[in-house]
């Protein structure tokens, strides 16, 4: 097997390695902490013990794949690795400066990868010439356990590198879904445009009976409210912001985001968002249930309709990308597949 990289040894990027190590890879995990890297061995660890107690990994294997990944501070040790997969915070500047060091440390023909869920891979890719060479791999949250990932092509990656990308992380057991580039790139464009027509919906309504009337009326498992408090308000009001930015009105929540996180009321990561802890049981009045219910599926379905148009993927992916990414029973197109 090849040896891979993994720059930045957080949650992500641990979890990252321990599936590139359990496909039989062997793995460099870079940080330039140590301790970061002391700590995310113990969480790549605990969540292959994890996979352990429920019956998908044997433990033998896990002792393998664990002594297959070694540890680095410098990232002149990927120089011999491909694919290198940065996997550092969400922040332009600190993912260009990675890549940058990345870029000068591997052959030109290396496959460069940046984890991102929803940064420029274009932009990223001119801080790491050749840029054909670099490629969004958005793996989902967390890897151990969700199989989407989100192979997105900026304007200057070239279409082996996209392939190769692709075929890495079907190797990993993952189900790559091929995706043009764009803000928010296809799950959390289709995600935020029903979360904020939901949110528009509810008014000064109840939240929970909101939330049931989404899940009553289709497929996705929550309902906007649930959503958001496990995503974390704040991290929904930030990729909203962008959204809205790029797209105009139809991702405007009317400040729904916004007053949330000003009273500090951050989903689960804090305690409390739209609910102190579970959504509680309810029902939604029938009124409720076609308002609510019918406008998120709306919302969600128009999204889905205008990525196929744009091109940014096919109609087939797009349904796959919300089923495995957003855990829906069917995607928003109804394609076959």
């Amino acid at each position: 097997m090849s040896r891979v990289a993994v720059v930045g040894a957080g949650l992500m990027g641990s979890e990252i390695a321990l599936m590139a190590a359990l496909a039989g890879h062997h793995v460099t995990l870079v940080d330039i902490d140590e301790g970061a890297l002391t700590r995310g061995l113990g969480h790549a660890r605990a969540a292959g013990e994890r996979m352990v107690r429920r019956g998908r990994l044997a433990q033998e294997d896990l002792d393998a794949a664990v002594a297959r990944v070694s540890t680095a501070t410098d990232v002149t040790a990927v120089a011999a690795c491909d694919p290198v997969i940065e996997a550092v915070p969400e922040r332009m500047d600190l993912k260009r400066q990675v890549l940058a060091r990345i870029a000068a440390a591997v052959p030109p023909a290396t496959v460069v990868a940046s984890n991102t869920s929803g940064l420029s891979i274009t932009e990223l890719g001119a801080a790491a010439a050749p840029a054909g060479r670099v490629v969004g791999l958005h793996f989902f949250n967390p890897p151990s356990v969700m199989r989407l990932v989100e192979v997105i092509r900026g304007a200057d990656t070239a279409e082996d590198v996209a392939r190769r990308a692709a075929e890495f992380a079907a190797g990993l057991g993952k189900t790559p879904v091929a995706v043009r580039e764009c803000p928010g790139f296809v799950v959390n464009r289709v995600l935020l445009r029903a979360m904020v027509a939901g949110f528009v919906a509810t008014g000064e309504g109840d939240p929970a009976q909101a939330d049931a009337a989404v899940v009553a009326a289709g497929p996705s498992p929550m309902g906007p409210h649930a959503l958001a408090d496990l995503v974390g308000l704040d991290t929904y009001e930030h990729i909203r912001g962008d959204l809205q930015a790029a797209y105009g009105d139809r991702f405007d929540d009317r400040g729904v985001g916004a007053r949330m996180v000003a009273a500090g009321r951050l989903g689960r990561k804090n305690g409390g968002g739209f609910f102190d802890g579970p959504v509680p049981p309810t029902e939604a009045p029938q009124d409720l249930a076609r308002s609510v219910g019918g406008v998120y599926y709306e919302a969600a379905r128009d999204e889905a309709e205008r990525l196929a148009a744009e091109g940014i993927a096919s109609r087939e992916d797009i349904d796959t990308a919300v089923r495995l990414g957003a855990g829906w029973e069917a995607g928003p197109l109804g394609s076959a597949g």
